[in-house]
């Protein structure tokens, strides 16, 4: 049986340890994006656009000392 990478992506996205990690938000309409980071992360340089119903807005990814500046 081929595993097709839908079924590969929710296999993921379940075992990911919500308490470890948290998600990048969209500093306009506070969709929480498919982009998880730790306590220990340093981010900046990296745009992402929101996924958001109607918003697609592109954003700049920044995290300091394991916490989102937005």
């Amino acid at each position: 049986m081929v595993e097709t990478s839908q079924d590969w992506y929710r296999r993921v996205w379940m075992n990911i340890d919500r308490t470890k990690y948290a998600q990048v938000q969209c500093p306009k309409c506070g969709y929480r994006m498919p982009l998880f980071y730790t306590n220990e992360a340093e981010c900046n340089g990296v745009r992402v656009a929101c996924k958001g119903r109607k918003c697609s807005n592109i954003f700049e990814v920044k995290i300091k000392n394991g916490k989102q500046i937005k």
